[in-house]
């Protein structure tokens, strides 16, 4: 009885949290989306052919939605951020259509992504009440909430990374259906943000099989990847219809590979742990000074050491350390936002959980 009373109260605690949240930025899901003030902003940025004309920046969240509504509208998917596949602005101009609104469907995201966050956490620890909390605080952290109020592409990456990690849990109940919820995965996660991030989770689907000695591994490996392709595919049928000849795609993704390759390729390595341990962040920009990020809160040193030192027992949550482990190695060589954090954070929670509640039964086997 005790349980179902945490258990109602931490549900009922999340759910204030989201409806406070709501009530607080309420402005954001308010606003009408201006398609002709976008292209305005769009035609004078940084983006613009003439030199002479760059005299305004326009942020992500912008023009993620302006390419989004372009692409919708258009077709057109070889003018504007090209360095991106075209499924996560497919998203965010969706709920332009739908909404008049760029952030409406962060919402829907967000909510499916704590849900979700909850699954995985309660698969991992068996426990209600942890799994709750665990939702509970994340909730509280200044990189989700970001998410939920700008139309990035970071928090759609993160729903289907979850779901893609739960089909590799859910392996060892032999559903038939666990290869086409990987390929699709892994699909969608490659169209939302260059493939790199899916290419590091085929990587932990590859060593998580690999240590667990998983039977026909290759074939387990290689069919998702092959489902995932063709899911990449289709996202771009647009571009296809318009140019039908098989080379103009090769040269569009040699174009986007270049466009990531020239991001200040200098920028010194393992930044990404100055940002997690001191809140000092190296510009690339102007003086090339530190500085600081709103995100940063003193967990975030907790969260690292703890994941630091799991690792050395690597087997337990042997999942959730391999993801970690690869894509926190792929943070530290190369530049980054801050905001990029929020597909490792949520799983140094998920791991920050693990310990407890490991450590929490060790000592309860001892008084026994």
């Amino acid at each position: 009885m005790k349980i179902k009373i945490i258990n109602a109260f931490l549900i009922l605690l999340i759910l204030l949290s989201l409806v406070c949240f709501f009530i607080k930025n309420l402005n954001f899901y308010q606003q009408r989306l201006d398609p002709v003030a976008l292209s305005h902003i769009y035609s004078q940025s940084q983006f613009a052919k003439e030199p002479e004309k760059r005299k305004l920046i326009i942020q992500d969240e912008d023009l993620y939605a302006y390419a989004g509504y372009q692409y919708l509208t258009t077709g057109k998917l070889d003018q504007i951020n090209i360095e991106h596949p075209p499924l996560g602005k497919y998203l965010i101009g969706l709920s332009i259509l739908l909404f008049n609104n760029q952030n409406i469907g962060q919402i829907i995201l967000g909510i499916s992504f704590l849900i979700l966050f909850y699954k995985l956490s309660f698969k991992i620890t068996k426990n209600i009440p942890l799994s709750l909390l665990l939702i509970l605080v994340f909730f509280q952290e200044k990189i989700f909430q970001e998410q939920l109020t700008h139309s990035l592409l970071d928090l759609p990456l993160g729903v289907f990374l979850v779901i893609f990690l739960l089909s590799l849990i859910n392996q060892a109940k032999k559903n038939k259906f666990n290869s086409i919820i990987q390929g699709l995965s892994l699909g969608i996660i490659a169209g939302i943000k260059y493939p790199t991030t899916a290419f590091l989770a085929w990587l932990t689907m590859f060593f998580y099989f690999f240590i667990k000695k998983e039977k026909k591994i290759i074939k387990k490996v290689l069919m998702p990847a092959f489902m995932a392709i063709i899911f990449f595919l289709i996202l771009y049928l647009p571009f296809f219809i318009k140019n039908p000849h098989p080379f103009s795609f090769y040269n569009l993704q040699i174009k986007a590979l270049k466009i990531h390759l020239s991001h200040v390729p200098e920028y010194p390595k393992f930044q990404v742990f100055n940002v997690l341990f001191l809140n000092r962040w190296l510009a690339w920009w102007g003086k090339k000074e530190y500085v600081q990020t709103e995100f940063w809160n003193i967990l975030w040193p907790i969260l690292t050491i703890n994941f630091l030192f799991s690792l050395y027992k690597f087997k337990q949550n042997l999942l959730i350390k391999i993801w970690s482990s690869f894509y926190l190695i792929f943070l530290s060589l190369r530049l980054f936002f801050p905001r990029y954090l929020f597909l490792l954070l949520s799983f140094f929670y998920l791991q920050l959980c693990y310990n407890g509640f490991y450590l929490y039964q060790k000592i309860r086997q001892r008084k026994k």
